[in-house]
Order: C-alpha cells, then sequence, then structure tokens
C-alpha cells in the first residue's frame, strides 16, 4: 500500500472571501510531486469525505501557469473553512486500485497573520475583534522558544493592490517591544494560538509505504 497525501493552510482567497469568490486549493510551484497525487488519468477524482463518509465528486484538477484544485465550494461551507484551516488530500494505492479521501483540521481557536507591505493582515479578523480594545490587544506568548508580551495594534486601512475592490485592515506586531515584521517574508504567515505564536507551514507533503 502506498499512501501519499498533500495538506495546505488555506487562505481567504481560496475559501471564496477573495474578489472573484472562487473556492479551490493553489498548490504552490515549489511542491515537485504534486503530480504524484493528481496525475494525468486522475484530473476529475472522487473523494472519500472522511468527515462523514460522504462523496465529494465536484473536484477537477487544472494545470498550465497554476496547478488548481477547484470545485471545493460546497464542501468549504458545509464545513464553515476559515482561513488557516488546513485541507488534506489523500491517494491511496494498493496494486490494484487507487482511492482518494479528502479531510479538513479545523482550527477553531487559531488567529492567522499574513504580512503584507503595509503590515499585518488579520485573515480572520472576527477572532481578533473579540480580543481587540481601542484597537490593541496584548497578551503572555511564546514565541521562538521564549516567553514575552505580544502587541498586535491597528496600523491603517489600506487596498493591497491598486485594483483591490474594497480596503483592507492592517496591523502593527511587537513580541517583547520588538517589530517581528522582519522575521517573514511577504505574504508569509504567523499563527496565535493557546498563547503559542509561531509561523506557519502553508504546505506539507508526505509519502508512506506499506507491505
Amino acid at each position: 500500500m502506498r499512501i501519499r497525501q498533500f495538506i495546505k493552510s488555506l487562505n481567504n482567497t481560496e475559501i471564496g472571501k477573495g474578489g472573484t469568490h472562487e473556492c479551490y486549493v493553489l498548490v504552490s510551484t515549489k511542491v515537485e510531486n504534486i503530480e504524484n497525487i493528481f496525475d494525468s488519468t486522475n484530473r476529475r477524482p472522487s473523494f472519500v469525505n472522511l468527515k462523514n463518509g460522504g462523496i465529494v465528486n465536484s473536484v477537477h484538477i487544472t494545470t498550465g501557469r497554476e496547478f488548481r484544485v477547484n470545485g471545493l465550494g460546497d464542501f468549504y461551507r458545509s464545513n464553515n473553512v476559515n482561513a488557516g484551516d488546513e485541507i488534506i488530500f489523500e491517494r491511496q494505492d494498493d496494486g490494484t486500485k487507487t482511492e482518494f479521501y479528502i479531510n479538513l483540521n479545523i482550527k477553531e481557536n487559531s488567529i492567522i497573520f499574513q504580512k503584507n507591505n503595509s503590515g499585518f493582515e488579520v485573515l480572520n479578523s472576527d477572532r481578533l475583534t473579540l480580543f481587540m480594545s481601542k484597537n490593541r490587544y496584548q497578551d503572555e506568548v511564546n514565541y521562538n522558544g521564549s516567553s514575552g508580551l505580544f502587541v498586535i495594534e491597528f496600523k491603517v486601512s489600506a487596498k493591497k493592490r491598486s485594483d483591490s475592490p474594497d480596503e483592507t485592515n492592517f496591523y502593527t506586531i511587537s513580541f517583547n517591544d520588538q517589530d517581528i515584521s522582519n522575521d517573514l517574508k511577504k505574504n508569509e504567515y504567523l499563527e496565535l494560538s493557546n498563547k503559542i505564536l509561531k509561523k506557519v507551514v502553508v504546505w506539507q507533503s508526505y509519502e508512506f509505504n506499506f507491505e
């Protein structure tokens, strides 16, 4: 039995909260083995939904300039998916048949931040709003193995791009009075969960072989 998995931390654009309202998974060009899961003969795979045992048969793969897993709107909506939640695609080959599975790792207590030129965007801002007071929130957290004071403050409302239809709220984030923006590259993510602040591993790929 050979099992291959691809796990992706979802953003707002992928779950339909961007300007296009499309629902998909964008696979980075850095993922070298995605064709081992979705090869040319499996561009419209049917998935067993490990959440409820049902079948998800709306998925279709497009390639070219981007590798996308499309047709996930109903799946996202029925599971109330938010930015930062992880989607898991799995392919199992036993030598006689190939089966596909789909699952989610829902991170109900996580707040996700994405670095932008203008500051940090909060991808699930409704969760942060519960804690904010006068555009500021602070707490003792663990970051890079050290305990200290995490502070997030509203910075500015601005358009992410010149063609963006709406403005986005951006924030500054500091740890022990030090701005941590230099710790991340543009578009990288931070996750705050259970008083632990850490960088997000956006995608993961695994392969297992069993006798």
